[in-house]
């Protein structure tokens, strides 16, 4: 069974990280502008279902409870996130603000079609693996 988590940690792994970069085209262009930003620390905490991924990677995720939860996020610097996109909590990848969603698919449909279809497999792989665990 730790096998197969392994394995289906690996591939959402990969899909995350063949998803970033459409991500980042489009948070390049709407996040720098922003008045409001999404990035609070009480975002970066990872939930069971992130240590449940992370742990089978071989990586032990750490919260620090002790920061201001609506204070910014530790992670955010002025270019963004300085984790690697597969090492944040899953929030971070599929929650999109308002703006985002609006701009998205009017820069690139292709782009923004891309993303949902790998949204979606990685949301079916991430099931799996959180049943694969219980």
């Amino acid at each position: 069974m730790d096998e197969r988590r392994k394995t289906l940690a690996l591939e959402i792994k990969e899909l995350i990280e063949e998803l970033s970069p459409i991500i980042e085209s489009f948070t390049s262009e709407v996040c720098p502008t922003c008045r409001s930003v999404c990035c609070k620390h009480k975002h970066s905490l990872y939930d069971e279902e992130d240590k449940v991924f992370l742990r089978a990677l071989s990586v032990e995720p750490v919260n620090d409870e002790s920061l201001d939860p609506d204070g910014p996020c530790q992670f955010l610097s002025p270019t963004g996130c300085v984790r690697p996109r597969w090492k944040r909590p899953f929030r971070c990848t599929w929650y999109f603000c308002e703006a985002l969603l609006e701009y998205m698919p009017e820069a690139s449909g292709r782009h923004y079609r891309r993303l949902v279809r790998l949204l979606n497999e990685i949301l079916e792989k991430r099931k799996a693996l959180i049943d694969s665990s219980l």
